[in-house]
């Protein structure tokens, strides 16, 4: 089956201006939550993770969500369609569970470069995604939440616009925004 590269549609513009800076440093520590077919994490492993020492953990459930697109996919097919895309580059993990297990297995201070939070869409997932990743995210570290402006005419609480201006509410002073398109990505203080 043919999925959509949401990333080449909304993302790919953002990634490249805000994270080619970085391409080719060492010990660079990337973090996905939400990884679909895997299209971000190829485009990251070809073009900024190029450094010795670089790694991308990506976290997904590949179980899929409420969403109506969703439901027309086979969830079995997108994880193996993520997998035969990813396989070639080592600086790629994987971690199949919820963000919130990742985070308690994995809970580190300040040791993430780049944080793309882009997995559960409702407000309550991105404000929980992005509070649990705030803490492991470097000063000077960047947050990018895809899909700011997806979910017009749904509840607002099925939607991550409410989620992520929450967060950025609580975190006033902490961050400078850098852009504001379909995603919204910030830079910590």
């Amino acid at each position: 089956m043919e999925y959509p590269n949401w990333f080449n549609h909304t993302a790919k513009g953002n990634f490249e201006k805000f994270l080619k800076p970085l391409a080719g440093q060492e010990k660079l520590y990337f973090l996905q939550l939400g990884a679909f077919t895997g299209d971000a994490s190829v485009w990251m492993a070809q073009h900024i993770l190029t450094g010795k020492y670089s790694l991308l953990m990506d976290v997904d459930t590949w179980n899929g969500s409420d969403e109506e697109e969703h439901h027309k996919m086979d969830f079995i097919d997108v994880r193996k369609v993520y997998i035969d895309k990813v396989t070639p580059y080592k600086v790629i993990e994987s971690y199949i569970g919820t963000t919130l297990d990742f985070f308690l297995e994995y809970h580190s201070k300040e040791v993430i470069d780049f944080i793309y939070v882009d997995a559960d869409h409702t407000t309550v997932g991105v404000l929980m995604d992005a509070e649990l990743g705030w803490r492991s995210l470097k000063q000077g570290g960047i947050m990018a939440f895809d899909d700011y402006t997806w979910g017009k005419g749904m509840a607002p609480k099925l939607t991550p616009t409410l989620g992520i201006d929450l967060f950025l509410s609580r975190h006033d002073g902490e961050y400078e925004t850098l852009i504001v398109n379909e995603q919204y990505w910030i830079k910590k203080k």
